[in-house]
């Protein structure tokens, strides 16, 4: 915990920095979220298929969700979500002629039935 979880278009494998994007998220989102940078753990999955409102076919998207403990403030919650949609945009590239869309949200676990294991 936190938990990054990203799904991203497929045509953005070869613009999208995926990397340096999850190195920078787990520089910044520490600092607002008041939760230690090795705690982070981010997790990028394809999407080889999507459909967006009416069959436009010129969009590809990234969709991020970020799941952390509850306790923050919705004003932490809402800086996280900027910052790591404008990470986003910095590392992830639309082909020429094609539109990109960004889409963060932010989750809150419930402390008492979050469990976790780690040798």
């Amino acid at each position: 915990m936190p938990f990054v979880h990203v799904e991203y278009s497929e045509r953005l494998t070869e613009t999208f920095d995926r990397q340096t994007f999850a190195r920078e998220v787990h520089a910044a989102a520490p600092g607002i979220v008041d939760a230690p940078a090795v705690a982070f753990k981010s997790r990028f999955r394809r999407i080889e298929e999507s459909y967006f409102g009416e069959g436009d076919d010129g969009i590809d998207a990234v969709f991020v969700q970020l799941s952390i403990l509850t306790g923050r403030t919705p004003e932490a919650r809402e800086r996280l979500a900027e910052t790591v949609r404008d990470l986003t945009l910095k590392h992830a590239t639309a082909a020429e002629g094609r539109r990109l869309h960004v889409m963060v949200e932010v989750r809150e676990m419930e402390r008492e039935s979050y469990r976790f294991h780690k040798d």
